[in-house]
């Protein structure tokens, strides 16, 4: 990574900042963009890279200079979120297809749509997008969040294809089961069902912010030339496992009694 410059949004924590720590540990140089981007992830700075951070909302418009100007090839949008709790779609207010659409889509196509000349321009660049596996199997009663994830996972696709010969790799990482501030499993989840983690995929659970990172550095280096159109999957293995189940209260991908 050394001599790379790449953009994070969502960078400042959780798998945001894992992804900042390790490109910047390997030698490149982050603009970490985040609405709380203080105090900037901590890297080891030994391969010479770094880290600067702007706060900014990437809902809204237009983008700053201060990114355009940092001539990333290499491009992150890590944010997004499921906005509120489970709730059948024919209760959603309209308004929330809205907010959901702004913070899993539509700023992905604005950063991307601005910062996707340059790299042309260079001839080189690599752009990867943080889906979820709800991307890619049901999620009952988070309908329009995984619309819209699944929407990005088509974007994805379709871009590798287009700017491929532009020299432009365009990939998604695809987490589940990942601890962090947003989803922190150790909070949610009851003291007696702790010991049942280990049954939540092949490979357990939780993982941590890190698994994620590796595939993302993975994804970003040369090591991944010939790599574009296509999801990594880091989740244990719960896509190529798991499945809802009913209960009396909703639905769940983790059944209190295997």
């Amino acid at each position: 990574m050394a001599g790379r410059r790449a953009v994070v949004t969502g960078g400042a924590a959780g798998i945001g900042a894992a992804i900042t720590t390790a490109l910047a540990s390997h030698g490149a140089h982050v603009l970490v963009i985040d609405t709380d981007p203080a105090p900037a992830p901590r890297f080891d700075d030994a391969a010479g890279g770094s880290v600067t951070t702007l706060d900014w909302d990437v809902r809204t418009s237009p983008c700053p200079a201060e990114v355009i100007d940092h001539r990333p090839d290499i491009l992150v949008n890590n944010v997004g979120h499921y906005l509120q709790a489970q709730q059948p779609f024919s209760e959603n207010a309209a308004s929330l297809w809205d907010e959901l659409h702004e913070i899993n889509f539509a700023h992905v196509l604005r950063l991307t749509h601005t910062l996707l000349p340059g790299m042309i321009d260079r001839g080189d660049g690599s752009v990867i997008n943080l889906t979820t596996v709800e991307a890619h199997r049901a999620i009952p009663g988070q309908t329009v969040y995984s619309a819209y994830k699944a929407a990005l996972t088509q974007f994805t696709r379709s871009l590798a294809a287009e700017v491929g010969p532009a020299g432009i790799r365009v990939n998604a990482v695809a987490p589940d089961l990942i601890e962090t501030p947003q989803v922190p499993y150790a909070a949610l989840v009851p003291a007696e069902d702790v010991p049942l983690w280990p049954t939540w995929s092949p490979l357990g659970g939780p993982g941590r912010p890190e698994d994620v990172a590796g595939p993302v550095l993975f994804l970003a280096s040369d090591l991944a030339r010939f790599v574009t159109g296509g999801t990594i999957h880091v989740d244990g293995g719960t896509h190529a496992a798991g499945g809802w189940v009913p209960r009396g209260d909703g639905w769940t991908n983790r059944p209190r009694h295997p």
